[in-house]
């Protein structure tokens, strides 16, 4: 059957081939070949037959991008079922991005059991292997109380950490936190840097923040320009802000 699947990405043309070895036995490059064709967007389905190929032949990376891969495009029940099983199938192996997406679906209890605690250890796991994402995801539990009383000094803890890890959202909420005085020291300035951050990584949220903070202090000409990449970035607040219709982002 993955033989099968392979021969018909292979048969899509020569735009979505590589000549990287990609089978059972080398299920590893079928991780990088899926990347590749990846950024090409009518390369999508060859994209996911290499990453189904490296699952198959044990790369639990693999397993974890075509899981999120497939819901990212459906949320039909049949599909999230099946990304279920990939996310834990790599979990179950150590792969963080596996545990960090299978914590994001019990959070919200698609396609298994709503549990936030189980979620909380999830993140867990992902966060101490070094998935940013993760961090942010345990801050947010904190904040908003999913895990029992709200805890604003751990969640700020987590958002802070996320954000140095490199996640756009973690600095968005630190930033949120930071303007606030939410478990960390107001920091309107500070705040204002790490919405910086995130905007500079495509972070909706951020910009919008961004844009909102400049508002209160009268930089009118740069605040608008911030709502606009927001807007067109996918914030629908943002676009609201600015009299737009928001994008469709996935096309």
């Amino acid at each position: 059957m993955l033989t099968l699947l392979l021969t018909w990405a292979l048969a899509a043309g020569p735009a979505c081939t590589l000549s990287a070895p990609c089978d059972q036995k080398n299920a590893e490059a079928c991780i990088a070949a899926g990347d590749a064709l990846l950024v090409q967007p009518a390369c999508r389905e060859q994209a996911l037959a290499r990453y189904e190929v490296g699952c198959a032949g044990g790369a639990l990376r693999a397993c974890s991008k075509l899981g999120f891969r497939l819901i990212e495009k459906s949320r039909e029940p049949a599909i999230v079922k099946r990304a279920v099983s990939l996310f834990t199938r790599a979990c179950d192996g150590h792969d963080a991005l596996g545990c960090a997406n299978l914590a994001s679906l019990t959070w919200d209890g698609e396609g298994v059991a709503k549990d936030p605690r189980k979620a909380a250890t999830l993140s867990e796991r992902a966060c101490t292997a070094g998935d940013a994402f993760s961090c942010g995801t345990l801050g947010s539990l904190w904040a908003q109380g999913d895990l029992g009383a709200k805890d604003v000094v751990k969640a700020a803890k987590y958002f802070d950490q996320a954000c140095r890890g490199g996640s756009a959202s973690g600095c968005n909420q630190l930033g949120m936190a930071m303007w606030s005085g939410s478990g960390v020291k107001k920091d309107e300035n500070g705040a204002m840097d790490v919405w910086a951050k995130a905007c500079s990584e495509k972070n909706a949220a951020g910009c919008a923040n961004l844009g909102r903070a400049l508002t209160s202090r009268g930089d009118d000409t740069r605040a608008r320009q911030l709502m606009t990449r927001a807007c067109a970035l996918g914030d629908e607040e943002a676009c609201k802000d600015k009299g737009f219709a928001a994008p469709d982002v996935d096309d």
